[in-house]
């Protein structure tokens, strides 16, 4: 059985490729574009194993959406991995401090991406 992985980023392109980096890693892959849509495919698809998320979205942020996953009981499993070009430095270190939270720096490589996953 393969892994699932939700992939919240609004440049279309850049989803399309991870779509593609994620099948070659084995991974069963579907993409949102926002964090309303992301939410509905939460609650509506069934369980992933991974999520993966841009922090910059149009109408909110990856952080946003990791934190609404992290309040509700039903994705206590749920991974985390927070895509971004701003450094670590722009973000709270409680959220990257989490174990369940892997952060990428943008650009990233598909080692990197195989290695946060792991």
């Amino acid at each position: 059985m393969s892994k699932r992985a939700l992939i919240v980023e609004d440049d279309r392109d850049l989803g399309g490729v991870l779509l593609e980096l994620l099948e070659v890693l084995g991974y069963e892959s579907e993409l949102a574009q926002n964090v309303e849509e992301s939410i509905l495919l939460l609650k509506n698809t069934g369980s992933f194993d991974v999520l993966i998320t841009d922090h910059a979205l149009g109408e909110g942020t990856g952080v946003d959406l990791i934190d609404w996953c992290k309040a509700r009981a039903e994705f206590n499993g749920l991974r985390f991995v927070l895509t971004s070009g701003y450094g670590t430095s722009h973000f709270d270190p409680a959220v990257l401090n989490d174990s369940r939270v892997a952060f990428l720096h943008k650009p990233f490589a598909l080692a990197q991406l195989k290695d946060a996953l792991v």
